[in-house]
């Protein structure tokens, strides 16, 4: 539907729609976008507030792993950050980028339509001086006709009248004749006016007019286009985003299931764990008649018994043994490292002293001497780690062994297995009583050495005259002999000097060399050859192993320090 044949009478209309229509574009819609940009940043803005605000702190002196809720927490939040990121990009592309392309819009329309206002404003100037023209010339026509008309009638009544003179008539009569000659003219000349009239009018309502209306049709029609094509570019941004929202979704997923109580309570107690032992039980203190007892003293005893027997190590062992195990862990890494670093400096050396014409080899000794001094230093410190370790792991299994629970379930054991071999041992009685015997003598004597190292007790007091001890961790030994060591590994038998000449020396391209001699070869880097002639001036002769780089199983010289015995 053209707006040119439909609407011909409403330009001023059309116009006023169309021009609305663009400060819509302007303000409205370009407001919306602003609005939208900026409530999106302030959503990504409150989103890293909270994110910094809630992220767990760091301590840099802390050397624990964190725990798996901490830190799963934390990769959740690093998740949230770049959710905030994708919400960033929206604000920026809703505020910037496309209200850019607003502005550019709505200038090219204002462009548009001036000009528009302007061929229209010159097609009216000229319909309406055409329209004037021809108001003039009918004018004129009218006079001449009205003039003729009078003219006429005077000459009639002229000629009818005998008073008056034939000079007279004759004088009215060529008046008469010039008035129609007037008149024709007149009348022609409106008639050429309003032909060319209607032409102008004709060209102006159904060519000229309709097609600055269909011109402002056409920027009505790009505007209403441009309002879909930027809706669309507003959803397909945020669809961009979703994809990446959604993975972050997953992520956040996968650490909430990576999350672990178990490992987080084992965390714990290895932070927290002390490797001392619960205190000892209490004996029984019976009192005799007339002896005198303060008020309170088996409660302050009894607390303060209890007191010493919880802090039975002043010193955190357990801890200790975290602290000694992650330096002697770096320490192993960092002496590997060094002696790395060392194995590349004595081939540096060793090229350099083989090749005095590469450089100076003083450098590369002074770094080699610098390496070899901090290997010393740091296997020094790792075997005071292992030693004080070995202490601390011993001093722990010791308390460990004083542990109260470990006595009650040696003792329970030790309370099955007598039942279950009580009958075996009557048999054993019956079929070798001197070696039951033997065994029972050796057994009290293992108990005397067992025990020979712990301190006696002092002999008991009025308050404590009678006591019930605990049965011994020792109680539950087996009579039974420990079982045989394993065999000793077989002997290793060296290769003599005959096997050593027989075997051929191989050696591995440390670089890619390409041969530009006829007694040179070509190799590759990682292939390996085997070894014809020894160094020569730099130069060692070398065979092929196979032809996995080259088709010719060639024998020629390398460079010494290109190579490198395997």
């Amino acid at each position: 539907m053209s707006w040119g044949e439909e609407l011909w009478d409403k330009y001023e209309d059309v116009v006023s729609l169309v021009s609305q229509g663009t400060r819509e574009l302007d303000t409205f819609y370009k407001g919306f976008l602003k609005e939208r940009s900026r409530i999106e940043n302030e959503y990504a803005k409150h989103l890293r507030k909270m994110i910094r605000t809630y992220t767990p702190k760091t301590n840099k002196k802390a050397t624990d792993e964190e725990s798996t809720q901490t830190h799963g927490f934390r990769l959740i939040l690093e998740e949230l950050g770049y959710q905030a990121g994708q919400h960033e990009l929206v604000a920026d592309s809703f505020g910037k980028d496309y209200a850019k392309d607003i502005e550019n819009r709505v200038n090219e329309v204002k462009k548009e339509m001036k000009k528009s206002r302007n061929e229209a404003d010159t097609l009216q100037r000229n319909l309406n001086q055409s329209y004037k023209a021809l108001d003039h010339s009918k004018l004129k026509y009218q006079k001449a006709h009205i003039e003729l008309e009078i003219t006429k009638a005077t000459y009639e009544k002229t000629e009818v009248d005998g008073t008056v003179s034939r000079n007279e008539v004759d004088k009215m009569k060529a008046m008469y004749q010039k008035k129609i000659r007037d008149h024709d003219d007149g009348k022609g000349q409106y008639a050429n006016q309003l032909m060319k009239t209607n032409e102008i009018q004709q060209e102006h309502f159904f060519t000229l007019l309709p097609c600055v209306l269909n011109n402002i049709q056409s920027l009505s029609v790009g505007n209403c286009d441009f309002f879909k094509e930027l809706m669309s570019k507003c959803v397909k941004k945020e669809r961009e985003i979703a994809p990446i929202v959604a993975k972050c979704h997953e992520e956040m997923e996968k650490v909430i299931e990576g999350v672990n109580s178990s490992k987080d309570c084992g965390m714990i107690v290895n932070k927290l764990k002390t490797g001392d032992v619960p205190p000892e039980d209490f004996v029984f203190e019976e009192l005799q008649p007339g002896m005198e007892v303060k008020t309170g003293t088996l409660r302050k005893t009894s607390r303060s018994r209890s007191h010493t027997n919880l802090n039975v190590t002043s010193p955190n062992s357990f801890q200790r043994k975290r602290e000694l195990e992650k330096k002697t862990k770096a320490h192993e890494i960092e002496v590997a490292k060094v002696q790395k670093e060392m194995k590349a400096l004595q081939m540096m050396v060793q090229t350099y002293t083989d090749n005095p014409k590469f450089g100076d080899v003083k450098q590369f000794q002074g770094e080699l001497e610098t390496a070899a001094h901090k290997v010393q230093v740091l296997e020094s410190e790792l075997n005071a780690f292992k030693t004080e370790l070995a202490d601390v792991n011993h001093q722990l299994e010791n308390i460990r062994s004083k542990s109260p629970s470990v006595s009650r379930k040696q003792y329970t054991q030790s309370q099955q297995s007598s039942s279950s071999s009580s009958s075996q041992s009557d048999t054993l009685e019956r079929e070798n009583p001197k070696q039951i015997s033997s065994d029972s003598s050796t057994l009290a004597s293992g108990w005397g050495d067992d025990f020979r190292d712990v301190s006696e007790l002092p002999p008991p007091t009025l308050s404590q005259a009678i006591s019930i001890p605990i049965p011994p961790p020792m109680q539950n030994v087996s009579t039974s002999a420990p079982p045989p060591p394993p065999p000793p590994p077989p002997p290793v038998v060296a290769p003599g000097p005959d096997y050593e000449e027989l075997k051929p020396r191989k050696v591995v391209a440390l670089y890619q060399f390409n041969s530009d001699a006829t007694d040179t070869i070509p190799m590759a880097e990682g292939e390996e050859f085997f070894v014809s002639e020894g160094d020569q001036d730099g130069w060692t002769k070398v065979q092929r192993v196979d032809s996995r780089f080259f088709e010719d199983m060639g024998e020629g010289f390398v460079p010494t320090s290109f190579v490198q015995n395997i």
